[in-house]
């Protein structure tokens, strides 16, 4: 295989391996082929251009490359962390988003009212009849009241990691928009990393 150093029609340079007989589609955008120009010399990958027989690193043509990776970098980061939070969000909801908000709407309502004994034309609020239910399966008998505290315990322990997850995804994609290098985005990435760990491993 032979290596061609070529500017791509995205705006940034690649080395491509092509066959004897293969090519680019568009030779123009050929800076150096190996069949013809021997083996590629060491080069500054996104800033070469082509002096006669020789590749040079133009600064200009360099920057403008950094520039151009670093902004596609960062759109698709951005991306990665709203779809690594939607999915972290699922994974420890498992599509039960509505359950879940019914039980903590209805075990609010229930508290507020003072607990009220269950009566045959007001009985429990179903959510907190299947707490009881839950645990009753497992040979645990539990009150209304403990069966209403559980749920909205569990519900203000995910309310406060929802807004944990919502803080730290907004300001790691604001900051990655702004982030001055790769080196700065790099930071974000491992930051963001170990947030994850540590919430998933509360929540999962």
């Amino acid at each position: 295989m032979n290596k061609l150093l070529i500017n791509a029609p995205t705006g940034i340079q690649e080395i491509i391996e092509v066959g004897t007989g293969g090519g680019y589609f568009d030779p123009s955008r050929v800076l150096w082929d190996e069949r013809v120009d021997g083996a590629l010399p060491v080069i500054t990958i996104g800033g070469m251009k082509r002096v006669g027989n020789a590749l040079s690193v133009d600064q200009t043509l360099l920057a403008a490359s950094v520039a151009t990776n670093l902004a596609a970098s960062k759109a698709a980061y951005i991306l990665a962390v709203k779809s690594e939070a939607g999915a972290l969000t699922s994974q420890v909801l498992k599509g039960l988003e509505s359950e879940y908000e019914l039980a903590e709407k209805e075990a609010t309502a229930y508290k507020a009212a003072g607990y009220p004994a269950a009566t045959a034309t007001v009985p429990l609020p179903g959510s907190v009849k299947s707490e009881i239910n839950s645990k009753a399966a497992k040979g645990v008998t539990v009150t209304a009241t403990v069966a209403c505290d559980t749920i909205l315990s569990a519900a203000t322990g995910w309310r406060g990691a929802q807004a944990s997850l919502r803080d730290k995804r907004l300001t790691t994609t604001s900051a990655a928009e702004v982030a001055v290098d790769a080196a700065a985005l790099d930071t974000l990435k491992a930051s963001w990393a170990a947030f994850l760990v540590e919430l998933k491993t509360q929540l999962v």
